[in-house]
């Protein structure tokens, strides 16, 4: 399969960007949310948005069984919140949180999710599910407290 051309829509509070259900596809969205945090000046938060966007996008990419349709990825800056929703055609397959063995190399998506993210969810949509978790935007100063 070839790669899409991402597309990025957006306005001032939201950013939408859309890609092709491929593991190079990854990179590229971590790329995209570092140059919108950095637009946002909430670069803080690039670490654990990095480590985020990309478990969420890789967990579309290679659970979702959507023949192939795109993925995408919507960041939300409001309310003092920093909003990470990835967005798919498949109602069937959704995200199950599992204890993996110490061995396994896969099955710490959620883990992770939970250990770095204020809130998550899963909901279904029109056209598919949204996987999406939240950070709360607090000033670097205001995290050291």
């Amino acid at each position: 399969m070839t790669s899409r051309q991402p597309t990025d829509t957006s306005d001032d509070l939201s950013r939408a960007f859309t890609l092709s259900p491929i593991p190079a596809s990854v990179p590229e969205v971590r790329r995209w949310v570092r140059r919108i945090l950095t637009l946002w000046q909430i670069t803080h938060l690039r670490e654990s948005a990095d480590l985020l966007v990309t478990e969420l996008t890789t967990n579309a990419i290679r659970h979702a069984r959507t023949g192939g349709a795109p993925v995408t990825v919507l960041l939300t800056h409001a309310a003092g919140t920093l909003r990470i929703e990835v967005r798919d055609r498949d109602t069937v397959t959704l995200p199950v949180r599992r204890a993996p063995d110490f061995e396994e190399e896969t099955g710490r998506g959620l883990l992770i999710i939970e250990a770095y993210a204020d809130r998550w969810s899963v909901q279904l949509t029109d056209s598919g599910k949204a996987v999406w978790c939240e950070l709360d935007v607090l000033s670097p100063r205001e995290t050291s407290r």
